[in-house]
């Protein structure tokens, strides 16, 4: 029985089919275009995380490198003062190029270790 009551459902459901399609790919749609943004701040974030990570380390190390330098310059620093000091300067010539003041007489004794010295001595 096909009468207008009947026409005009059946036309009715085709709409609303249409339009459920159209709601379906909108949905699609709208749904992969924010997967596709969640997925590209997910890669930056990664990537942000890693460079970070990388220059954590190159601070870390160039943190030992500086500590280094500036134990260094303060090592420098005092070798600066021992140098202009001249009670040092002759400690040192005297120590170790043998110099000597008039009527001083130097001696070059070996340098022996203790365990070298243990080992001479005559077991009893």
């Amino acid at each position: 029985m096909i009468n207008g009551y009947t026409k005009r459902r059946d036309t009715e459901k085709k709409v609303r089919r249409s339009e459920n399609r159209v709601a379906k790919k909108r949905a699609m749609l709208f749904g992969s275009l924010m997967l596709l943004i969640v997925g590209i701040l997910l890669i930056v974030a990664f990537n942000q995380k890693t460079q970070n990570q990388l220059l954590q380390e190159e601070l870390v190390q160039t943190q030992e490198v500086m500590d280094e330098r500036v134990a260094e310059e303060k090592d420098l620093e005092q070798q600066i003062k021992q140098l202009n000091d001249e009670n040092y300067i002759a400690r040192i010539a005297r120590s170790e190029f043998f110099f000597s003041e008039e009527g001083e007489i130097i001696f070059n004794l070996p340098k022996t270790n203790d365990e070298n010295a243990e080992k001479e001595e005559p077991e009893e």
